[in-house]
């Protein structure tokens, strides 16, 4: 089956997205284990599960379609410094991410794609309430304090 040249570029940055959020998650786990956050490193690792699943199906489609995945093209990952700054690193992947799918959403329905279209639609509620939990988090740590809010990770 061959997908609109667009949807496929759209499922292929998407997917980037993705595989850069496992990355991202997977490596911020670790380090809020080694700091012994360990509510943190658990929903860092959940996040990070959730996005090899998503990887997995946009992966699954995208060669459905066609396309030709560019798995290299994933973006940096850099270790924190802090827990405020993971959580404003991983809010800007998910606004990121947010921002690409209500795009390729429009475009997979202008070009009659219903498939793709319910796909993306699917990932747009999962990272939209993944950008809801992280504004929790960065609300709570500016409410709370550094210190008390980390005390509460623990």
């Amino acid at each position: 089956m061959q997908g609109d040249r667009r949807v496929i570029e759209d499922l292929d940055g998407y997917l980037q997205i993705e595989l850069t959020g496992h990355k991202q998650y997977l490596l911020a786990g670790a380090v809020f284990e080694r700091w012994g956050l360990s509510r943190l490193r658990d929903a860092e690792r959940a996040y990070a599960q959730e996005e090899t699943a998503h990887a997995a199906v946009i992966l699954h489609r995208l060669l459905l379609l066609g396309g030709v995945p560019h798995l290299a093209d994933v973006g940096p990952v850099t270790v924190p410094s802090s827990a405020k700054e993971q959580l404003e690193r991983d809010q800007a992947l998910v606004t990121r991410a947010i921002l690409h799918l209500k795009d390729a959403i429009g475009r997979a329905q202008a070009a009659g794609d219903a498939g793709s279209r319910e796909l993306l639609e699917e990932m747009l509620v999962d990272e939209e309430e993944h950008l809801d939990w992280l504004e929790q988090q960065l609300h709570l740590h500016g409410a709370l304090g550094e210190k008390k809010y980390l005390q509460a990770q623990l």
